[in-house]
């Protein structure tokens, strides 16, 4: 992570927050994304693209670069002449999608516990994060409340564990298990809302009461954005199953979500 990205990232926070875009309960999807784009647009080293939401009406995720050619003939018989032409074309960048469609960057899983793929042919579209879903498991619990965290940064670690947790499982498994983004921005993403949760923690008196699990949340996501940034899909794969357990168990109490016991918390109630 180069050290500018963070200070963009945290004035451009900073912007959103005066703007009144950044919530309260923790949700910074795609509607935030958007702005915060929108005032990045002076740097390309802090958001490519955005988040898609519906496939089906979002331009693809990169631009395709445009050129032009140039082509000379010649030819003899009874006489001589020359001709020339010109054209156009285009050329996509690695991961690059075609103008109109999302074309997903898909990672075939190692064998490290992944999911079953599902039906490939369906579209996973982005959910904003439901906060009457929280129910803390026993083991954070006591991290929570009066004296330790505040709500705020209780919403705010479970909306960064939801989000992320979507576009990396539709990075690792198509479009059909979440919504679409590449590496590099799924690394930025993972920055951004660190800055929200680092900016959050200076805001809470009484943070050292839950050092274990800010110590914990600040190793997962610095973790996430090592493996993006490097593109190392085993590294990735073992950030996915802590960021998985840490919103669908840690956070919620999804039974029906499997267990990969990927947090040095209980992940299970019983």
């Amino acid at each position: 992570m180069r050290p500018m990205d963070k200070k963009r990232i945290a004035t451009v926070a900073g912007t959103l927050v005066l703007a009144g875009a950044v919530v309260a309960a923790g949700v910074y999807g795609p509607s935030v994304w958007k702005v915060f784009r929108q005032q990045s647009a002076a740097s390309d080293q802090v958001v490519i693209q955005n988040p898609v939401v519906d496939n089906t009406n979002t331009p693809g995720n990169n631009a395709a670069a445009s050129g032009t050619g140039t082509g000379t003939g010649t030819g003899t018989g009874t006489g001589t002449g020359t001709g020339a032409g010109s054209g156009t074309g285009t050329s996509l960048p690695d991961g690059a999608a075609t103008p109109g469609k999302a074309t997903p960057t898909v990672i075939a899983p190692s064998t490290i516990n992944t999911p079953a793929q599902g039906d490939t042919g369906s579209k996973n579209k982005y959910k904003e994060p439901d906060t009457t879903q929280i129910d803390l498991a026993p083991s954070v619990a006591a991290y929570f409340g009066d004296n330790a965290l505040s709500n705020d940064a209780k919403t705010l670690a479970f909306g960064t564990a939801w989000n992320i947790h979507q576009y990396v499982d539709g990075y690792l498994y198509g479009p059909a298990a979440g919504p679409q983004m590449n590496e590099q921005d799924i690394k930025k993403y993972i920055i951004f809302h660190k800055t929200l949760w680092d900016k959050q923690l200076k805001n809470e008196p009484n943070a050292s009461k839950a050092a274990v699990f800010t110590n914990y949340f600040d190793l997962l996501l610095n973790t996430g954005i090592d493996a993006f940034d490097a593109k190392d899909k085993a590294r990735i794969e073992q950030f996915h199953q802590g960021v998985h357990d840490l919103d669908s168990h840690i956070f919620r109490d999804d039974t029906n979500s499997k267990i990969y016991g990927a947090t040095p918390f209980a992940t299970k109630r019983n």
